[in-house]
């Protein structure tokens, strides 16, 4: 009797951590739509990813951080302050000596999202720095929106997305208003009648 109970314990345990991580209650991970936005926006947004990549590419840091949002070099500085060191996904300059280097990259898609921001999906060749090889094909997304009528790289995720929701949550006061998609955004979110 003692073993099957151990054992049921042991399989509840192990169903429930695989569990962890995925959703919360009542939480769905939306899916990110593979459509390219042809808004002016989404193709301005599209070669300001490319400039980026291409200063981090050939590592002008220095031209690489004159276009990150200044509240990204403001997080990149509270890190190595808090932690000793700039481990940011916006700091490529610290990647390089011990993780990994962009050694090619891709654009793909451009979509429209919350806040008037643009999400820029690509796929990255890197160069891992430990285990002295290529990873071909990462995927990347860079968060990309306007302040003070300048359009900055936000933020940057690696082997994922942003979704609608976290950047609504995550972003809040990063960009400039956009008075007409702020007005949309709140018919969507109110509930139905």
């Amino acid at each position: 009797m003692l073993i099957r109970t151990f054992a049921l314990a042991a399989a509840l345990s192990t169903v429930h951590a695989y569990a962890q991580g995925t959703e919360g209650p009542g939480m769905k991970e939306e899916a990110a739509p593979a459509v390219d936005s042809q808004s002016p926006d989404a193709k301005a947004a599209k070669e300001l990813v490319q400039k980026y990549l291409t200063h981090v590419k050939a590592k002008k840091w220095a031209e690489a951080k004159k276009l990150l949002h200044p509240k990204t070099l403001e997080a990149i500085a509270e890190r190595k302050k808090r932690l000793g060191k700039e481990d940011h996904p916006m700091a490529p300059w610290y990647h390089e000596k011990v993780d990994y280097w962009l050694k090619d990259f891709k654009l793909a898609t451009a979509r429209d999202v919350p806040l008037g921001a643009i999400v820029v999906e690509t796929t990255e060749d890197n160069f891992q720095v430990e285990e002295k090889g290529l990873a071909e094909g990462e995927k990347g997304a860079y968060l990309v929106g306007k302040k003070d009528g300048k359009l900055l790289v936000v933020d940057k995720k690696r082997g994922e997305t942003f979704t609608d929701q976290s950047i609504k949550l995550g972003y809040k006061g990063w960009f400039d208003k956009v008075e007409k998609l702020e007005k949309l955004e709140k018919k969507e979110d109110a509930p139905a009648e």
